[in-house]
C-alpha cells in the first residue's frame, strides 16, 4: 500500500476527511513528538516492541535492535514525558515503480495500548507522512496487508490503512508449503502460535530472545 507524497499537504489532509477528528484529538491531548529520541527513549520504544511481539507470540531475533542510522529513522511519541509509541521506517524501499521513484517504507511500529484513548495512532501516521514528505520522498510504502488471512490483526490493520486512501498494489509472493499451511490454516489458533513460539525460542536459543 502506497501513498502519493507528491500531493500537497492540503490535498493529503483533505483525503483523510474521515479521521481528521482523531488527529485533532491527539493534538489536544498533548501528545509530544520526538524526531530525535534519546538513547533512553529508544530503549523504551524497544521495550514496547518486545511486549507487542510477546503478545502476538512472535519471536524476536537476538540481533534485532532499534537505532537511528543512515538508512533507518525512529520517531517516538510521548505523553507527559513517557514514551507511548514509536514508528521506525526505512529511507528506501524495495517497491520499484519503474525504478524512477524515491520511496521510503514502514519498518516496525509498537505502542502502549493503555493510551489508545488519546488517539495517538492516527496522529503518529499523519506526522510521519508530513515528515517523509519534507524529506522529498515521492511515495511512502505502508507495507503489505492481506484480506484473506483469518487473523483479526490483519483484518483490523487493513481496515485502518484503507482510511488513509492509499494506492493499493496487488502483489504475489512465493512461499514454502509449510509457510502457507501455517499462515493460512493454522495461525488462527492461539495454541498453535504458542507452540511454534515456544519451539523456535527454545530450539534456536542463539538466534531468538529468551523471555
Amino acid at each position: 500500500m502506497l501513498i502519493n507524497l507528491k500531493k500537497t499537504e492540503d490535498e493529503l489532509w483533505r483525503q483523510i476527511w474521515n479521521i481528521r477528528t482523531d488527529v485533532r484529538k491527539a493534538i489536544k491531548n498533548w501528545i509530544e513528538i520526538e524526531a530525535n529520541p534519546s538513547i533512553s527513549d529508544i530503549e523504551a520504544a524497544y521495550n514496547l516492541y518486545i511486549k507487542m511481539m510477546q503478545e502476538k507470540f512472535l519471536p524476536v531475533e537476538v540481533c534485532y535492535k532499534l537505532w537511528n542510522t543512515e538508512n533507518q529513522k525512529i520517531v517516538v511519541w510521548k505523553h507527559k514525558g513517557k514514551v507511548i509509541s514509536y514508528i521506525q521506517f526505512q529511507l528506501s524501499s524495495k517497491v520499484d515503480l519503474l525504478g524512477k521513484a524515491k520511496i521510503c517504507a514502514l519498518e516496525t511500529i509498537a505502542s502502549d495500548d493503555a493510551y489508545k484513548h488519546l488517539s495517538w495512532n492516527t496522529l503518529l501516521y499523519w506526522e510521519w507522512i508530513k515528515y517523509m514528505k519534507s524529506l522529498w520522498f515521492e511515495y511512502l510504502n505502508f507495507n503489505w496487508v492481506s484480506y484473506e488471512f483469518w487473523d483479526s490483526d490483519f483484518n483490523s490493520l487493513a481496515f485502518f490503512k484503507r482510511k488513509w486512501n492509499w494506492i493499493e498494489i496487488q502483489c504475489i509472493s512465493k512461499k514454502s508449503l509449510w509457510w502457507y499451511i501455517y499462515w493460512r490454516r493454522l495461525r488462527k489458533y492461539t495454541f498453535v502460535k504458542k507452540i511454534v513460539y515456544f519451539l523456535l525460542t527454545n530450539l534456536y536459543k542463539d538466534k531468538y530472545l529468551q523471555y
